[in-house]
């Protein structure tokens, strides 16, 4: 494939998509295993999702495992499900390229290292992936973030996600927004800590080193204040969108008939970094991330 235009959008915006990366039948056949799988779901794994109270023992626990979080709104007033599970989901993580099968097969594909060598990425850690549903109607907002905040890597921050569209993504139903050339500047790089709501500044110095700053709260501030254009990110079934960990992206509220399901992942550049044991992601001792080789 000709990725050349690819390389160049995403060191010039930070974003870059991969047209027609997947076929239909591929993403079809994620769609099929992620409804087998929420037809094994035991009642005891209901859990609703709510970005702003993530950090309890069943998410914080989740990277080694396939975990279920719900829409709020996927409840009735008596905390049961309105619908089936896949209609009613928020997303699934965050260990499903870890189990053999679509998922995991397109995680280690060779087009799919075919596109990391051409970003210069020569050997990967992958420490999470996720099927997130932005359900028809009522499919809750991603608010603005960088990827840096919650996943780090030392010396050098090295993570990208890879973002795969498994129906339209339009501004109707709730794609990516993101602001063009964010990833450049690094002034509001930060980390989320295990406590929530606890963020650290790492501000570059000459030296290429950072000075760490501690405070709470959240990054809106910077959001409100930002002169950046947001733009949006339309993508069509079976696209690909690669996303550097410093740009700034969101995603709105879907209001529209049409779910937008997609398959995501992340994963660094293990020759030139570790992964942080700060992270709120890390595996039981003993458990390794995949790892594989481009070429």
């Amino acid at each position: 494939m000709d990725l050349k235009q690819v390389v160049d959008d995403f060191k010039e915006n930070g974003l870059a998509v991969v047209k027609g990366f997947a076929s239909a039948e591929e993403c079809e056949a994620m769609r099929d295993e992620m409804r087998k799988i929420c037809a094994d779901l035991k009642a005891d794994e209901i859990h609703c999702f709510e970005t702003e109270s993530a950090n309890n023992d069943y998410f914080m626990n989740s990277g080694d495992k396939i975990r279920f979080f719900f829409d709020p709104a996927a409840f009735d007033a008596n905390k049961k499900l309105k619908n089936s599970a896949f209609t009613s989901l928020n997303k699934v993580g965050h260990a499903l390229h870890t189990h053999p099968g679509v998922f995991h097969d397109l995680v280690t594909a060779p087009k799919t290292k075919e596109v990391l060598r051409a970003i210069n990425l020569k050997k990967v850690c992958v420490p999470q992936s996720m099927y997130i549903f932005k359900q028809a109607k009522f499919g809750s907002a991603v608010p603005p973030h960088q990827d840096s905040t919650f996943l780090h890597t030392s010396p050098t921050q090295t993570v990208v996600g890879l973002w795969l569209a498994l129906e339209d993504a339009t501004e109707d139903n709730g794609c990516l927004w993101f602001i063009p050339g964010s990833h450049k500047p690094y002034k509001d790089e930060s980390k989320r800590e295990k406590l929530d709501h606890a963020f650290m500044n790492r501000v570059p110095s000459s030296d290429g080193s950072f000075k760490t700053e501690y405070r709470l709260g959240t990054s809106k501030e910077y959001y409100e204040s930002c002169d950046y254009t947001w733009v949006p990110a339309q993508v069509r079934k079976g696209d690909l969108v690669l996303i550097h960990d410093m740009v700034h992206h969101k995603s709105l509220p879907n209001h529209s008939n049409k779910s937008r399901n997609i398959y995501a992942w992340h994963l660094f550049e293990s020759s030139e970094a570790s992964w942080d044991s700060d992270n709120w992601l890390q595996y039981p001792e003993g458990k390794t991330f995949m790892e594989f080789e481009t070429q």
